[in-house]
C-alpha cells in the first residue's frame, strides 16, 4: 500500500503569469492616483459636527427671531440631549470599520428617540397657519449639508445598507432637534411629518450611497 503523500512536500501550484501581471498593473494604477488617506475617525467627527452644528445654528437663528425661547430650550433639554447622543452614536457607528453591533445600537437609539418625540409631545396650542408638509420640507432642507457630508464619507467605504441608513439617521436628527423647538403641533403631526422626514433622509442616504461608486472598498 503506498504511503500517503505529504502535503508540505508537494510543489506549490503554478500561478498564471498573465494574471500576476494584470494584478500588478492594477495595483500600480491604484497607487499612481495618490489619493489621500481618509481617517474614519475624522470623518465620523465631521459628520457629527455637521449634524450638531446645523441643529445648533438653526436653533440660534430661531431664538434671535423670537421663534424659540430659552425656557423651551431648557424644558426640552433631555430630549435634545438624547437627539445629539443619537447623532453621535450613529455618526461613529456608520463610519467605524467592522462595528455592525454599534450600528444597531444607533438604530435602537433612533427608534427610542422617535418614540419619545411622539409620546412626550404636548397637546397643540392651536391650529397652524402653515401646511403640515412644511415641517417635512424644512427638516429635509436643514439636513442637506449633513446628508452631503455623510454621502461623501460613505464613498470611502464599501457599500453597506445598514451603514448608509445609520448615516442618514444621524443627518435626520437635525430636523428632529429643531422641530422640538419650532413646531407646536401635536403627537400625530410629529409622527407623520417629523418622523416621516427622518425616515426619508435615511432612505435618501441609502439610495445615494448605493448609486455612487465607492472610492475605496474598506470594510
Amino acid at each position: 500500500m503506498p504511503a500517503p503523500s505529504d502535503p508540505l512536500s508537494s510543489p506549490p501550484p503554478r500561478l498564471d503569469p498573465r494574471a500576476m501581471e494584470r494584478a500588478l498593473a492594477a495595483s500600480r494604477a491604484e497607487l499612481s492616483l495618490r489619493q489621500p488617506v481618509r481617517r474614519w475617525r475624522s470623518q465620523a467627527a465631521g459628520l457629527f459636527a455637521a449634524c450638531a452644528g446645523m441643529a445648533l445654528a438653526v436653533t440660534g437663528v430661531l431664538m434671535v427671531l423670537g421663534q424659540a425661547s430659552g425656557s423651551a430650550l431648557m424644558g426640552r433639554a433631555p430630549m435634545l440631549a438624547m437627539l445629539l447622543s443619537t447623532s453621535a452614536v450613529c455618526s461613529w457607528g456608520a463610519l467605524a470599520p467592522r462595528r455592525r453591533p454599534l450600528r444597531w445600537v444607533g438604530v435602537g437609539m433612533a427608534a427610542v428617540s422617535a418614540a419619545l418625540l411622539v409620546l412626550t409631545r404636548a397637546a397643540p396650542l392651536g391650529p397652524s397657519n402653515l401646511p403640515a408638509w412644511v415641517c417635512t420640507a424644512g427638516h429635509v432642507s436643514m439636513a442637506l449639508v449633513p446628508l452631503v457630508v455623510a454621502v461623501v464619507a460613505l464613498r470611502w467605504t464599501a457599500f453597506d445598507p445598514l451603514r448608509a441608513v445609520v448615516a442618514g439617521l444621524a443627518a435626520g436628527t437635525v430636523g428632529a432637534f429643531v422641530g422640538e423647538l419650532a413646531c407646536e403641533q401635536g403627537a400625530g403631526h410629529v409622527a407623520a411629518y417629523h418622523l416621516g422626514a427622518w425616515a426619508l433622509l435615511a432612505l435618501m442616504t441609502w439610495g445615494l450611497s448605493k448609486r455612487l461608486k465607492p472610492r475605496t472598498y474598506a470594510p
